[in-house]
């Protein structure tokens, strides 16, 4: 069975504040727990890195590391995965994805 990735084109966040509503899902049925982890694409810095979220779980409130003033970003939202069964990691994905921050 394999890992079912949502995708994420567009994240919008609030400007210069460190909390935002992001829906983040792990899909039904995945074998395995999503970690997200939001990185700007240009410096490689890590914005926010989430808990593990459980398949059929979404994460909807996130604080990140620091607030980002107005404008796009060129943003990757890294999926590192954890087997339900035994915690071993599985196949992850790299999501391209740009930050709109208004």
């Amino acid at each position: 069975m394999g890992i079912k990735i949502p995708g994420y084109p567009s994240i919008s966040l609030p400007a210069d504040k460190q909390d935002a509503e992001v829906a983040l899902l792990n899909p039904e049925g995945n074998p395995c727990y999503f970690t997200f982890e939001l990185v700007l694409t240009d410096t490689d810095e890590v914005l926010y890195t989430s808990k593990q979220v459980e398949p059929g779980q979404m994460i909807t409130n996130i604080t990140l590391n620091r607030a980002l003033p107005a404008g796009q970003y060129n943003a990757e939202l890294r999926i590192t995965t954890a087997s339900l069964q035994d915690g071993s990691a599985m196949n992850g994905a790299n999501v391209v994805a740009v930050l709109d921050v208004q």
